[in-house]
């Protein structure tokens, strides 16, 4: 299968997830030092990077399958969230605080984000970034890092997403 051919393939699989008014964009280090094989991946792996820019602490709220999903509803579950990095390993940043985690290419066929709750008491939070959801060849590919920045912007909270190599 040519390339432009595996490229189409790859877009009408993800147009469900942006007609749900998703987004999927094409396309460190480990600070808290807890193991989770934060900073450069390779060929076969992907790095998942989460910046918090705000002033308070984060629940980035990231969700990881294997599947070939395209309905967030089946992304979004208890038993995709991933939360193995932040602080103590358990998903959280902190304030002005980083991570990133490195993963088999196998492991993570789509990626995506609620868009993150914001506030120091996370069971009532101050505010939510916007959902973002990355699937495999049509958002990334192998050997990518995917940057997720969480930032405030008067009022507002924000989620944005980008791919580099």
């Amino acid at each position: 299968m040519s390339i432009v051919r595996s490229r189409r393939a790859c877009l009408w699989f993800a147009w469900p997830i942006l007609a749900a008014g998703c987004i999927i964009t094409d396309g460190g280090g480990d600070d808290n030092n807890n193991d989770n094989g934060g900073g450069g991946g390779g060929a076969n792996s992907i790095t998942i990077r989460l910046i918090n820019t705000t002033s308070v602490t984060l629940d980035p709220e990231i969700y990881l399958t294997t599947d070939a999903i395209t309905d967030p509803d089946q992304l979004f579950t208890a038993d995709r969230k991933y939360t193995s990095f932040g602080v103590g390993g358990r998903g959280l940043l902190a304030d002005f605080d980083s991570d990133s985690f490195t993963l088999a290419c196998t492991a993570v066929r789509v990626i995506g984000t609620r868009g993150g709750l914001f506030g120091d008491d996370l069971n009532n939070p101050d505010g939510a970034g916007q959902q973002r959801i990355l699937a495999q060849d049509a958002g990334f590919v192998c050997g990518d890092v995917i940057t997720l920045t969480y930032s405030r912007s008067g009022g507002e909270y924000t989620t944005s997403i980008s791919v580099s190599r």
